[in-house]
């Protein structure tokens, strides 16, 4: 054998040790960075912040597509994430639920190499957040109703309509709310609770017609513009008469009080209006006359009851 031949192979040998030592050197950089993403992922995943969780794994994925390793390194982070939100869910967070499906929902397309590997599918994710959402606007809804804030309680529904227009179970909820909402006016009618059953037949007349459209026939519980008309007539008839009797007997405050509830539904009654300042303007002089004394004093004679 040549020198020049025995160099070669030397050179050989050399190059086929160092090429070795090479892919022991990535390989174990590469468990180190698998390593590491893991730990990171993992505490992410425990702080709440699905996003990092994902998008970690989502990096090393994308660097290495082939890695056995990092397919299944992945594979099981997008799962504890889907179980995160189902665990969430089953314990009424919704919203750290909705974070888990919507986060999953929204990096599908970039792991759908990996749905094989899954064991559910985006269209379980969608579900997942119709489902929360519908939990989240009742439990809105319920809150705001409990407030007598009935504008802001419909407005939950319709939010979550504006998201998911389609939805069956939503437009069912709002009209349920709707429907709701008439049967507490009449309920309240019925207590004479004339301030809260007025607020109620004033806000559905303003908005009944839009409220039907939009939920359904059904949503106004059977009410017409006519009975509710004639319900909110009662209830503004109710407190004037009220605070009117209230004025004649001197007690100027509790009939201010009766006329301001019946303001907060029929706010351009003229009539109510000038009667609250009458008597204001005179429980003003009975104050100030006394120095702070007698909340009461004879009313006068220029208030009429209503008809």
């Amino acid at each position: 054998m040549s020198r020049t031949s025995g160099c070669a192979r030397v050179v050989k040998v050399f190059a086929l040790a160092l090429s070795g030592l090479t892919v022991v050197a990535c390989a174990s950089a590469n468990k180190a960075a698998l390593r590491q993403a893991s730990v990171e992922s993992s505490k992410s995943l425990a702080a709440g912040d699905y996003g990092k969780a994902i998008e970690r794994c989502k990096k090393l994925y994308e660097k290495d597509r082939a890695n056995g390793k990092i397919v299944s390194s992945c594979a099981a982070m997008i799962e504890q994430v889907k179980t995160a939100g189902d665990t969430a869910r089953s314990q009424g967070k919704y919203a750290a639920a909705q974070n888990a499906y919507r986060v999953l929902a929204g990096n599908w397309d970039g792991f759908s190499a990996l749905a094989r590997r899954l064991t559910f599918k985006k269209t379980d994710l969608e579900a997942g957040l119709r489902d929360c959402r519908l939990a989240v606007s009742e439990r809105q809804f319920r809150q705001e109703l409990e407030s007598g804030n009935y504008s802001k309680a419909i407005a939950v529904y319709q939010s979550a309509l504006r998201e998911f227009p389609e939805d069956k179970a939503m437009k069912a909820g709002y009209a349920k709310g709707v429907a709701e909402i008439v049967e507490t006016g009449a309920k309240a009618l019925a207590a004479k609770d004339y301030a809260r059953a007025g607020r109620i037949d004033g806000f559905l007349l303003k908005n009944l017609e839009s409220l039907k459209a939009a939920a359904g026939a059904a949503a106004g519980g059977g009410s017409s513009r006519e009975s509710l008309a004639e319900a909110f007539r009662v209830c503004s008839m109710e407190l004037a008469n009220a605070g009117l009797a209230e004025y004649r007997k001197g007690n100027l405050e509790n009939a201010i009080a009766f006329w301001d509830d019946l303001l907060t539904f029929d706010p351009d009654n003229a009539e109510i209006k000038k009667a609250v300042e009458t008597a204001r303007a005179q429980l003003g002089k009975l104050k100030s006359s006394s120095k702070g004394g007698s909340k009461g004093g004879r009313g006068g004679q220029g208030i009429r009851g209503a008809h």
